[in-house]
Protein backbone atom coordinates (compact mmCIF):
# COMPACT_ATOMS: atom_id res chain seq x y z
CA UNK A 1 0.00 0.00 0.00
CA UNK A 2 2.94 2.84 1.08
CA UNK A 3 4.53 1.62 -2.09
CA UNK A 4 1.50 2.29 -4.25
CA UNK A 5 0.86 5.46 -2.67
CA UNK A 6 4.43 6.51 -3.73
CA UNK A 7 3.83 5.32 -6.75
CA UNK A 8 0.43 7.85 -7.27
CA UNK A 9 2.41 10.66 -5.69
CA UNK A 10 5.31 10.02 -7.68
CA UNK A 11 2.76 10.50 -10.99
CA UNK A 12 0.86 13.63 -9.27
CA UNK A 13 4.14 15.17 -8.73
CA UNK A 14 5.61 14.42 -12.05
CA UNK A 15 2.22 15.36 -14.03
CA UNK A 16 2.59 18.82 -11.85
CA UNK A 17 6.10 19.47 -12.94
CA UNK A 18 5.85 18.80 -16.11
CA UNK A 19 2.60 20.87 -16.85
CA UNK A 20 4.43 23.98 -14.84
CA UNK A 21 6.96 23.15 -17.28
CA UNK A 22 5.23 23.31 -20.26
CA UNK A 23 2.74 26.69 -19.32
CA UNK A 24 6.44 28.30 -18.15
CA UNK A 25 7.15 27.68 -21.72
CA UNK A 26 4.02 29.13 -23.05
CA UNK A 27 4.22 32.02 -20.93
CA UNK A 28 7.85 33.15 -21.61
CA UNK A 29 6.91 32.74 -25.39
CA UNK A 30 3.64 35.36 -25.39
CA UNK A 31 5.32 37.97 -23.42
CA UNK A 32 8.32 37.77 -25.65
CA UNK A 33 6.71 37.44 -28.95
CA UNK A 34 6.72 41.00 -30.41
CA UNK A 35 4.04 43.42 -31.97
CA UNK A 36 1.71 41.81 -29.47
CA UNK A 37 -0.10 42.85 -26.50
CA UNK A 38 1.84 40.21 -24.58
CA UNK A 39 4.88 42.05 -25.60
CA UNK A 40 3.44 45.10 -24.63
CA UNK A 41 1.99 44.05 -20.86
CA UNK A 42 5.92 42.80 -20.94
CA UNK A 43 7.53 45.74 -22.11
CA UNK A 44 5.77 48.50 -19.95
CA UNK A 45 6.43 45.70 -16.49
CA UNK A 46 9.89 46.14 -17.39
CA UNK A 47 10.51 49.39 -17.97
CA UNK A 48 11.43 49.03 -21.91
CA UNK A 49 9.01 51.71 -22.97
CA UNK A 50 9.87 55.38 -21.30
CA UNK A 51 8.73 57.43 -24.19
CA UNK A 52 7.99 61.00 -23.95
CA UNK A 53 4.56 61.09 -25.71
CA UNK A 54 1.87 58.62 -24.08
CA UNK A 55 -1.55 58.10 -25.47
CA UNK A 56 -4.47 56.83 -23.58
CA UNK A 57 -8.00 55.71 -24.32
CA UNK A 58 -10.52 52.57 -24.53
CA UNK A 59 -10.55 50.91 -27.99
CA UNK A 60 -11.16 54.04 -29.46
CA UNK A 61 -7.34 54.98 -28.89
CA UNK A 62 -5.99 51.38 -29.26
CA UNK A 63 -7.58 51.39 -33.02
CA UNK A 64 -7.45 55.21 -33.60
CA UNK A 65 -3.70 56.19 -32.38
CA UNK A 66 -1.24 55.10 -34.98
CA UNK A 67 2.08 55.89 -32.77
CA UNK A 68 4.34 55.68 -35.38
CA UNK A 69 3.02 58.64 -37.48
CA UNK A 70 2.15 60.56 -34.23
CA UNK A 71 6.17 59.80 -33.26
CA UNK A 72 7.49 60.91 -36.79
CA UNK A 73 4.79 64.42 -36.89
CA UNK A 74 5.71 65.06 -33.35
CA UNK A 75 9.43 63.98 -33.38
CA UNK A 76 9.56 62.46 -29.81
CA UNK A 77 9.09 58.75 -29.06
CA UNK A 78 5.40 57.79 -28.76
CA UNK A 79 3.80 54.63 -27.47
CA UNK A 80 0.12 53.77 -26.98
CA UNK A 81 -1.32 52.48 -23.49
CA UNK A 82 -5.16 52.47 -24.72
CA UNK A 83 -6.86 50.19 -23.12
CA UNK A 84 -9.21 48.16 -25.17
CA UNK A 85 -12.82 48.35 -24.21
CA UNK A 86 -11.34 49.84 -21.07
CA UNK A 87 -13.31 52.55 -19.15
CA UNK A 88 -11.57 55.34 -17.35
CA UNK A 89 -10.66 53.35 -14.30
CA UNK A 90 -8.57 50.81 -16.10
CA UNK A 91 -7.15 53.00 -18.33
CA UNK A 92 -5.91 54.72 -15.05
CA UNK A 93 -4.74 51.62 -13.53
CA UNK A 94 -2.66 51.12 -16.38
CA UNK A 95 -1.30 54.35 -16.09
CA UNK A 96 -0.19 54.36 -12.80
CA UNK A 97 1.42 50.73 -13.74
CA UNK A 98 3.25 52.36 -16.53
CA UNK A 99 4.79 55.39 -14.51
CA UNK A 100 5.67 52.89 -11.61
CA UNK A 101 7.79 51.12 -14.14
CA UNK A 102 8.57 53.51 -16.52
CA UNK A 103 9.87 57.17 -16.99
CA UNK A 104 6.79 59.93 -17.05
CA UNK A 105 6.28 61.28 -20.45
CA UNK A 106 6.53 65.09 -21.60
CA UNK A 107 2.84 64.39 -22.88
CA UNK A 108 -0.34 62.62 -22.73
CA UNK A 109 -2.56 61.99 -24.92
CA UNK A 110 -6.31 61.29 -23.34
CA UNK A 111 -8.87 59.99 -25.99
CA UNK A 112 -12.39 61.33 -25.22
CA UNK A 113 -15.68 60.74 -25.81
CA UNK A 114 -18.98 59.50 -24.14
CA UNK A 115 -18.53 55.98 -23.60
CA UNK A 116 -15.26 56.86 -21.87
CA UNK A 117 -17.75 57.69 -18.67
CA UNK A 118 -18.81 54.21 -18.40
CA UNK A 119 -18.25 51.51 -15.99
CA UNK A 120 -16.49 48.07 -16.36
CA UNK A 121 -17.63 45.12 -14.28
CA UNK A 122 -14.88 42.76 -15.53
CA UNK A 123 -12.34 43.03 -17.49
CA UNK A 124 -12.25 43.03 -20.73
CA UNK A 125 -9.78 40.88 -22.69
CA UNK A 126 -8.37 39.07 -19.67
CA UNK A 127 -6.33 36.47 -21.16
CA UNK A 128 -4.11 39.41 -21.95
CA UNK A 129 -2.97 38.63 -18.87
CA UNK A 130 -2.03 35.16 -18.60
CA UNK A 131 1.10 35.09 -18.99
CA UNK A 132 1.85 37.42 -15.98
CA UNK A 133 0.50 35.43 -12.88
CA UNK A 134 2.52 36.09 -10.93
CA UNK A 135 3.51 40.25 -11.51
CA UNK A 136 2.32 41.60 -8.14
CA UNK A 137 0.37 44.60 -10.11
CA UNK A 138 -1.56 42.56 -12.83
CA UNK A 139 -2.91 40.41 -9.83
CA UNK A 140 -3.73 43.40 -8.25
CA UNK A 141 -5.52 44.82 -11.11
CA UNK A 142 -7.09 41.40 -11.88
CA UNK A 143 -8.41 40.98 -7.84
CA UNK A 144 -10.26 44.11 -8.35
CA UNK A 145 -12.79 42.46 -10.51
CA UNK A 146 -12.55 38.46 -10.43
CA UNK A 147 -9.88 36.08 -8.56
CA UNK A 148 -9.29 33.29 -10.73
CA UNK A 149 -5.55 34.00 -11.17
CA UNK A 150 -5.61 32.63 -7.50
CA UNK A 151 -6.38 29.47 -9.19
CA UNK A 152 -4.80 29.29 -12.05
CA UNK A 153 -1.63 29.65 -9.89
CA UNK A 154 -1.74 26.39 -8.36
CA UNK A 155 -3.47 24.52 -11.29
CA UNK A 156 -0.83 24.49 -14.36
CA UNK A 157 -2.45 25.13 -17.57
CA UNK A 158 -5.80 25.55 -16.28
CA UNK A 159 -5.42 29.24 -17.69
CA UNK A 160 -5.10 27.46 -20.95
CA UNK A 161 -8.04 24.79 -20.79
CA UNK A 162 -9.99 26.91 -23.11
CA UNK A 163 -7.22 28.85 -25.18
CA UNK A 164 -5.41 25.74 -26.87
CA UNK A 165 -4.59 27.79 -29.50
CA UNK A 166 -3.33 30.60 -27.33
CA UNK A 167 -1.05 27.52 -25.54
CA UNK A 168 0.66 26.63 -28.80
CA UNK A 169 0.90 29.73 -30.08
CA UNK A 170 2.97 30.99 -26.79
CA UNK A 171 5.24 27.38 -26.99
CA UNK A 172 6.26 27.95 -30.87
CA UNK A 173 7.36 31.66 -30.08
CA UNK A 174 10.34 29.98 -28.45
CA UNK A 175 11.58 28.63 -31.73
CA UNK A 176 9.99 31.32 -34.13
CA UNK A 177 9.49 34.80 -33.67
CA UNK A 178 7.56 36.33 -36.39
CA UNK A 179 7.55 39.55 -35.96
CA UNK A 180 5.01 40.33 -39.69
CA UNK A 181 3.17 36.92 -39.36
CA UNK A 182 2.28 37.42 -35.38
CA UNK A 183 2.23 41.37 -35.93
CA UNK A 184 -0.82 43.01 -34.17
CA UNK A 185 0.63 46.19 -32.42
CA UNK A 186 2.89 48.48 -33.53
CA UNK A 187 4.25 50.63 -30.69
CA UNK A 188 0.52 49.78 -28.71
CA UNK A 189 -1.79 51.01 -31.74
CA UNK A 190 -4.02 48.14 -33.14
CA UNK A 191 -4.53 48.80 -37.20
CA UNK A 192 -7.87 47.71 -37.80
CA UNK A 193 -7.92 46.58 -42.19
CA UNK A 194 -11.57 46.05 -41.87
CA UNK A 195 -14.78 47.84 -44.37
CA UNK A 196 -17.24 49.54 -43.31
CA UNK A 197 -20.22 47.52 -41.72
CA UNK A 198 -23.16 49.67 -39.80
CA UNK A 199 -23.28 48.80 -35.94
CA UNK A 200 -27.08 49.22 -35.43
CA UNK A 201 -26.65 47.66 -31.81
CA UNK A 202 -24.54 50.31 -30.51
CA UNK A 203 -26.18 52.97 -32.72
CA UNK A 204 -29.92 51.65 -30.76
CA UNK A 205 -27.62 52.62 -27.07
CA UNK A 206 -27.19 56.51 -27.97
CA UNK A 207 -29.00 58.60 -25.53
CA UNK A 208 -31.97 60.28 -27.15
CA UNK A 209 -32.73 63.61 -25.51
CA UNK A 210 -34.34 67.02 -26.62
CA UNK A 211 -32.69 68.76 -23.50
CA UNK A 212 -29.20 69.71 -22.82
CA UNK A 213 -27.74 67.26 -20.69
CA UNK A 214 -26.51 68.44 -17.37
CA UNK A 215 -23.85 65.66 -17.03
CA UNK A 216 -23.09 66.56 -13.14
CA UNK A 217 -21.08 62.94 -13.00
CA UNK A 218 -19.44 63.41 -16.33
CA UNK A 219 -17.99 66.58 -15.20
CA UNK A 220 -17.15 65.68 -11.96
CA UNK A 221 -15.58 63.07 -13.55
CA UNK A 222 -13.51 65.21 -15.99
CA UNK A 223 -12.08 67.19 -13.64
CA UNK A 224 -10.80 63.84 -11.39
CA UNK A 225 -9.12 62.32 -14.16
CA UNK A 226 -7.33 66.07 -14.64
CA UNK A 227 -6.37 66.04 -11.36
CA UNK A 228 -5.03 62.49 -11.70
CA UNK A 229 -2.72 63.21 -14.56
CA UNK A 230 -1.43 66.57 -13.04
CA UNK A 231 -0.93 64.54 -9.72
CA UNK A 232 1.56 62.17 -11.02
CA UNK A 233 3.20 64.57 -13.97
CA UNK A 234 5.86 66.98 -14.06
CA UNK A 235 4.93 70.23 -13.89
CA UNK A 236 5.75 70.70 -17.23
CA UNK A 237 4.15 67.89 -19.00
CA UNK A 238 1.43 68.57 -21.14
CA UNK A 239 -2.08 66.95 -21.11
CA UNK A 240 -4.31 66.86 -23.79
CA UNK A 241 -7.69 65.48 -24.27
CA UNK A 242 -9.08 64.78 -27.90
CA UNK A 243 -12.31 63.69 -29.45
CA UNK A 244 -11.86 62.11 -32.09
CA UNK A 245 -14.31 62.05 -35.03
CA UNK A 246 -17.40 59.74 -35.06
CA UNK A 247 -18.81 58.83 -38.16
CA UNK A 248 -21.93 61.07 -39.55
CA UNK A 249 -24.40 58.49 -38.43
CA UNK A 250 -23.93 59.46 -34.76
CA UNK A 251 -23.65 63.11 -35.19
CA UNK A 252 -27.41 64.06 -34.36
CA UNK A 253 -29.14 66.50 -32.10
CA UNK A 254 -29.67 64.79 -29.19
CA UNK A 255 -25.61 63.59 -29.76
CA UNK A 256 -24.90 67.61 -29.60
CA UNK A 257 -27.21 68.08 -26.52
CA UNK A 258 -25.46 64.95 -24.56
CA UNK A 259 -22.26 66.40 -25.23
CA UNK A 260 -22.41 69.92 -25.07
CA UNK A 261 -21.49 70.47 -21.27
CA UNK A 262 -18.96 67.96 -21.11
CA UNK A 263 -17.17 70.26 -24.22
CA UNK A 264 -17.52 73.33 -22.51
CA UNK A 265 -16.74 72.05 -19.13
CA UNK A 266 -13.33 71.05 -21.32
CA UNK A 267 -12.85 74.23 -22.56
CA UNK A 268 -13.24 75.86 -19.31
CA UNK A 269 -10.19 73.67 -18.03
CA UNK A 270 -8.01 74.50 -20.82
CA UNK A 271 -8.54 78.25 -19.38
CA UNK A 272 -7.90 77.17 -16.09
CA UNK A 273 -4.62 74.86 -16.64
CA UNK A 274 -2.15 76.58 -19.20
CA UNK A 275 -0.33 73.04 -19.58
CA UNK A 276 -3.86 71.42 -20.24
CA UNK A 277 -5.08 71.62 -23.51
CA UNK A 278 -8.37 70.57 -25.20
CA UNK A 279 -8.89 69.32 -29.21
CA UNK A 280 -12.55 68.39 -30.40
CA UNK A 281 -12.16 66.73 -33.80
CA UNK A 282 -15.73 65.26 -33.30
CA UNK A 283 -17.14 66.98 -36.79
CA UNK A 284 -13.68 66.93 -38.26
CA UNK A 285 -14.50 66.24 -42.41
CA UNK A 286 -13.70 62.11 -41.69
CA UNK A 287 -16.60 62.00 -40.02
CA UNK A 288 -18.79 62.55 -43.27
CA UNK A 289 -16.82 58.85 -44.79
CA UNK A 290 -17.33 55.61 -44.43
CA UNK A 291 -13.97 54.30 -45.73
CA UNK A 292 -12.49 55.29 -42.89
CA UNK A 293 -14.57 53.61 -40.51
CA UNK A 294 -15.01 49.81 -39.54
CA UNK A 295 -18.53 50.62 -37.87
CA UNK A 296 -19.48 54.18 -36.79
CA UNK A 297 -17.72 54.46 -33.49
CA UNK A 298 -13.86 52.98 -34.69
CA UNK A 299 -11.76 54.46 -37.51
CA UNK A 300 -9.83 51.28 -39.16
CA UNK A 301 -6.18 51.06 -40.11
CA UNK A 302 -6.87 53.71 -43.12
CA UNK A 303 -9.02 56.45 -41.18
CA UNK A 304 -6.52 55.94 -37.84
CA UNK A 305 -3.51 56.96 -40.30
CA UNK A 306 -5.11 60.70 -41.38
CA UNK A 307 -6.33 60.90 -38.03
CA UNK A 308 -3.13 60.72 -36.82
CA UNK A 309 -1.32 62.92 -39.58
CA UNK A 310 -4.58 65.69 -38.83
CA UNK A 311 -4.11 65.57 -35.06
CA UNK A 312 -0.35 65.76 -34.86
CA UNK A 313 -0.95 69.05 -36.84
CA UNK A 314 -3.07 70.67 -34.03
CA UNK A 315 -1.20 68.99 -31.21
CA UNK A 316 2.19 71.39 -33.13
CA UNK A 317 0.11 73.59 -33.56
CA UNK A 318 -1.34 74.12 -29.44
CA UNK A 319 2.87 73.11 -28.57
CA UNK A 320 4.58 75.87 -30.58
Amino acid sequence: MKFFLKYIFGIISMTFIVSFGIQFLADYGLRNLKNTQYNDWENIIKGKINSDIIINGSSRGFFGYNSQILEEKLKADCFNISFNAGCYKLQQYKFDMYIKRNKKPKIVIQNIDLAHFGENTEIPEIAQFYPFLYDEDINWLVDKYENKFNLFKIMPLLKYNQSFKMLEEGIVANFSNSTKKNATTFKGYCPQDRIFKIDYHNLKKMPETKVKSKNEREIDLLHKMVSFYFSRLDKDSKLIFVWMPEYKMRLSKSYDLKRQTIVEELYLIQKKYKNFTFIDMAYDDISNHSQYYYDTFHLNETGASLFSKKVSVKINEQLN
